[in-house]
């Protein structure tokens, strides 16, 4: 069986709210389903991030253990440029 949950934010800068919908077969709570899908979604934009800056998707070795140290070096390369951007740019503009 699906249900519809209907999630609607207010930011201050907005004449109206934002209204979306999540279409669910998880039985829990209105307030539980949406938190799930918020934490899935940050998770997935990580996971879009990852995939277009650093091309993590292009694992083009024949071996699995080769293409588990070629990502692990992705995010190594990823994660240092981050802490860098964090360290040396002024808080105005470091996110």
């Amino acid at each position: 069986m699906r249900r519809v949950v209907a999630k609607a934010e207010w930011h201050q800068e907005d004449l109206f709210p934002r209204v979306g919908f999540i279409v669910t077969n998880m039985s829990a709570k209105a307030v539980s389903v949406v938190r799930f899908y918020n934490g899935r979604g940050s998770a997935e934009q990580w996971i879009k991030e990852g995939k277009y800056a650093l091309n993590w998707t292009r694992l083009s070795c024949k071996h699995f253990i080769s293409n588990q140290v070629r990502l692990g070096l992705f995010v190594l390369a990823y994660n240092l440029g981050n802490f860098l951007q964090r360290l040396v740019l002024p808080s105005k503009i470091k996110h």
